[in-house]
């Protein structure tokens, strides 16, 4: 990993603060709206690589299914060792300390129905390595989630929250940042980055969604703290999660895949996952 656990450990609090925001309880609504249209509608065994304290897949053993996370960070982990108790699913809920490379180690091959890896592309070392690895615990034909952040809002986030002009003109070709958050070096992808490499890992995809189409481009954030102006809100960024080109300039991007049941997963090395100006 890119990223030092430490920095995850330290903003433990920053980042619960976050997840209680309008906009944090936007992610979180509008990446299971996207994910429900695809789950099979049976118990699943379910993993999630990254998934710090929990909020991705808790509710989802709170619904029956069986859940495992693997994160690098302790005080993530025991954050979600409190999550699962307070909602009564510490029995469906398995955590795992270690990074993305310990994951072949960690699992037998093809134990898992689903797969979400939300948020952690931008602090891998190499897209293809993590496909790689994220596959190998992956059933034939389950399902990936991929969700990251969208370079395309870079810009536009700057432009039309900010008003920093010069700002989104700086932004229109970087393709790295520094997490407000955690303070460490992230790459920025935007979707169609990752169709070659999903490919070449063995991987076809389902569905492109778009998380938080227009959130990020309205100036006034205490007005989305108002209950009935985020119920609007939330209806309208459900619409446009899977309409173009709406999906395309959101602040996250979510990639559903299914691993094909035929061919082997091309290991070869791509640290940056294809064009950055496709």
């Amino acid at each position: 990993m890119t990223a030092n656990s430490k920095a995850f450990d330290a903003n433990l609090s920053a980042w619960k603060d976050w997840q209680s925001t309008p906009w944090g309880r936007l992610r979180y609504s509008i990446v299971r709206a996207n994910l429900d249209r695809h789950l099979e509608p049976r118990t699943l065994r379910i993993l999630d690589v990254g998934g710090g304290n929990g909020l991705d897949v808790i509710a989802l053993a709170e619904e029956g299914h069986y859940v495992s996370i693997v994160d690098f960070s302790a005080a993530m982990l025991s954050e979600a060792r409190r999550n699962a108790e307070a909602s009564g699913v510490a029995d469906r809920v398995t955590l795992h300390q270690a990074d993305l490379t310990s994951i072949p180690n960690l699992f037998a091959d093809g134990v898992f129905d689903v797969v979400l890896c939300h948020n952690l592309m931008q602090y891998a070392d190499g897209v293809r390595a993590m496909l790689v690895a994220v596959s190998q615990p992956l059933r034939q034909d389950g399902l990936l989630s991929l969700l990251s952040v969208n370079r395309y809002s870079e810009a536009l986030r700057h432009a039309l929250q900010r008003l920093d002009f010069p700002k989104a003109l700086d932004e229109l070709d970087a393709t790295s940042a520094v997490a407000d958050l955690f303070g460490v070096p992230v790459r920025r992808f935007v979707s169609m980055q990752l169709l070659p490499p999903l490919r070449a890992a063995g991987f076809s995809v389902v569905a492109q969604y778009g998380v938080r189409c227009v959130c990020d481009y309205i100036a006034d954030n205490e007005l989305k703290a108002d209950p009935a102006y985020f119920a609007e809100l939330e209806r309208l960024e459900r619409a446009m999660s899977d309409r173009y080109p709406y999906y395309l300039l959101a602040r996250y991007f979510q990639i559903i895949a299914r691993k094909s049941s035929s061919g082997s997963p091309d290991t070869g090395d791509e640290s940056s996952g294809g064009s950055n100006n496709p």
